[in-house]
């Protein structure tokens, strides 16, 4: 126990005053002529013993009167966060942390968490005396908004217009760096964080120990089912096609939820419906299908009836769907360029998908590859630098290449070039003799593979008499492989483009691929999804910077960027890295890229996974990750400053003590009265 007021304490001296009077009582005596004291000797044992305990009793009762009405003044208080009484005499500084994330916009009775947070925030600051320096921050984005005394009113104006964002906070890196960073010269250290407490990322228990912690939960979120993710399963994006849309969808109530619609939307055409319960804090998956309407960027999403949180009841997506595939073929003779002008002319015979460049190039010089969205490259019999720099330059900035090896990655001249590219390790060249090799059915599912229109994979696989044997790293997927455990086709990404690596040529002293049904399926399947540029489409998390990939030719042009609010800015391109930076990402929805008033890409923002309200860290979470900690959690309730000041102090204990002087008052009245048989009539 410790007390408020220590001052009242010298009132104390009081008690001294009924010891007084008692014992100038013991001098006060009457002398009364008895003509008896046979009557007085046997009062002696009963009478005038009874007397002195009775006086002996009122004088407990009024020492006890005065202390506890003593104590009272005192203002008693259980021991709590703060050193008690000494806290309102010394210089302290209170580092006030209000989230004002996505998440803080969910609804808790009849008001947003954000609500709630500054009315609470505006609360506490009438807790604080002059004695206080308050700093007040927000933290989307991280900034302070206010540094003076807790009694300066400017303070509850700059609480008050704090605006509801929907950008994720990286809430423990922020405090972390409040905390540490500023010069504090106040003895005494506190930091009251008003949050809902969803962000997992940077949990730290390092935070610095000096500090008293007040988390404050802003309060609970009832009623909510979220969209946890999303992805577009399908690898070939082209109108004819069906597209696969999964998505995870999360209730996080305590009830179940009946009937509730999940709703795929492209632009704002509903194109699927389905209608689930959903058990109280479970997952279910759903998988939409439709077909794109045309070919382009096609923008969509998927949407969740209202509920308490709003942001994380729609998800946005964007994806091309294919036009034009620019395709460049470099072959080292005749016999290989018509090869795949039959290849090509298979594939698209009207060339409606598919424009085609065809070159005889046995030496690579140059590779003039700008408006090119997949490179093929069969056989070489040399390379240049300057070929292998553009290459690298191509594949960076997300074109697609399909290489057929032929021998020449073996070579000791050109291995650092390869490797700079991060191709596989070629070793040698691989002879069966009289014999031949079996390409084997793959083990795992393969997107390459997966769906081709061939009427039984295994009896089209074909038979290798020659190829290049390589040794590929962790990161290279193989689709193919060969009855000895040599890879035959392998798949890896080289910045943003994509790489599909064949170890033996399209030729028949080689294999016999040409004269197998997968060839036209396969090559369809790898020019499309080698020839789509999807990094451009990409979603990024709201508030992060997007990149979009330009061609060296177009970083001239005029480019717009369109907020899903209909707001227009021009963006101008960064020349030295040939794309285009927008910051200005801080919306949920879709933003559209325009090149001289056209359309050019598309991309969507969407939440962070911390941003959902299912994620919520626990009471008993914190106190397993800040065990190190001096904290206090606190729940916000109506009765929340008399709860955090019963914290901070301690519990008032006044209360009991007038009780007890009003209990001792009634024994002394009540001991101290006079007797009835004792008073003359």
């Amino acid at each position: 126990m410790t007390f408020l007021a220590p001052t009242a304490m010298i009132l104390l001296a009081g008690i001294t005053i009924p010891i007084l009077i008692h014992f100038l009582n013991r001098f006060n005596v009457k002398k009364v002529n008895y003509s008896s004291i046979r009557f007085l000797k046997s009062m002696k044992n009963s009478t005038i013993r009874s007397v002195k305990l009775k006086k002996i009793i009122l004088l407990l009762l009024r020492i006890g009167i005065i202390s506890a009405l003593v104590l009272m003044l005192s203002r008693p208080v259980t021991k709590g966060f703060m050193p008690g009484w000494l806290s309102a005499e010394m210089d302290s500084r209170l580092l006030l942390v209000i989230d004002n994330s996505s998440s803080m916009s969910a609804q808790s009775g009849m008001q947003s968490l954000l609500d709630i947070a500054k009315q609470n925030a505006n609360e506490l600051l009438d807790v604080y005396g002059e004695n206080t320096t308050v700093n007040i921050f927000q933290t989307c984005p991280p900034k302070m908004l206010f540094n003076g005394k807790a009694k300066d009113e400017n303070n509850k104006s700059v609480i008050n217009q704090i605006k509801q964002t929907k950008d994720f906070d990286d809430l423990w890196f922020l405090v972390d760096s409040f905390t540490t960073t500023m010069d504090i010269p106040e003895p005494l250290k506190e930091c009251i964080i008003i949050s809902d407490f969803q962000t997992r990322e940077n949990v730290i228990d390092f935070l610095p120990k000096e500090w008293k912690y007040y988390f404050i939960d802003a309060g609970p979120v009832s009623n909510n089912i979220s969209i946890n993710s999303l992805n577009i399963v399908s690898r070939i994006k082209v109108p004819d096609q069906l597209i696969k849309i999964k998505t995870t969808i999360n209730n996080s109530s305590s009830k179940i939820n009946k009937n509730i619609p999940i709703n795929l939307l492209f632009k704002k055409n509903r194109v699927g419906q389905v209608i689930s319960d959903f058990e109280q804090n479970s997952n279910k998956d759903f998988i939409f299908q439709a077909y794109p309407n045309k070919k382009g960027i096609l923008t969509g999403s998927v949407q969740l009836p209202k509920d308490d949180y709003l942001n994380d009841n729609i998800w946005y997506f964007s994806t091309p769907i294919l036009n034009k595939i620019n395709c460049l073929i470099i072959s080292s003779s005749e016999q290989d360029y018509e090869i795949f002008d039959l290849i090509i002319d298979a594939i698209d015979p009207g060339n409606q998908l598919i424009n085609v460049e065809l070159r005889k190039q046995p030496v690579v010089n140059r590779l003039f590859v700008d408006d090119i969205d997949i490179l093929i490259i069969h056989n070489p019999n040399a390379f240049t630098e300057a070929a292998f720099n553009e290459l690298d330059v191509f594949l960076k900035e997300g074109g697609g290449l399909i290489w057929f090896s032929g021998g020449m990655e073996s070579d000791p001249s050109y291995k650092k070039y390869f490797s700079n590219l991060r191709f596989p390790n070629a070793i040698r060249t691989v002879t069966a003799d009289n014999g031949i090799y079996n390409v084997m059915p793959p083990v795992l599912d393969s997107h390459v593979l997966y769906d081709l229109n061939v009427r039984k994979l295994e009896d089209e696989l074909p038979s290798v008499y020659s190829y290049v044997k390589h040794n590929p790293n962790v990161k290279q997927k193989i689709h193919l492989e060969l009855n000895n455990g040599d890879p035959f086709l392998i798949d890896f990404n080289r910045g943003n483009g994509k790489v599909f690596y064949f170890t033996s040529l399209l030729n028949l002293n080689w294999n016999d691929l040409t004269l197998r049904g997968l060839l036209i399926p396969l090559m369809y399947r790898l020019l499309i999804l080698g020839g789509t540029d999807e990094v451009n489409s990409l979603p990024v998390v709201v508030g992060d910077i997007k990149w979009i990939n330009l061609k060296g030719n177009e970083v001239r042009n005029e480019w717009e960027v369109q907020s899903p609010s209909g707001i227009k800015n021009l963006i101008v391109p960064d020349f030295s890295k040939e794309s285009l930076k927008i910051t200005d990402t801080n919306e949920h929805g879709t933003y559209s890229v325009f090149k001289n008033k056209k359309l050019y890409t598309s991309f969507s923002t969407m939440l962070h996974q911390s941003e959902i309200v299912s994620k919520k860290i626990t009471e008993n979470e914190v106190a397993i990750l800040f065990k190190e900690l001096k904290y206090k959690w606190i729940a916000s309730s109506n009765n929340f400053i008399n709860v955090f000041n019963e914290i901070r102090h301690g519990k008032a204990l006044w209360k009991l003590f007038l009780i007890l002087a009003i209990v001792l008052f009634l024994l002394e009245t009540w001991i101290g009265r006079p007797a009835n048989n004792n008073m003359r009539k």
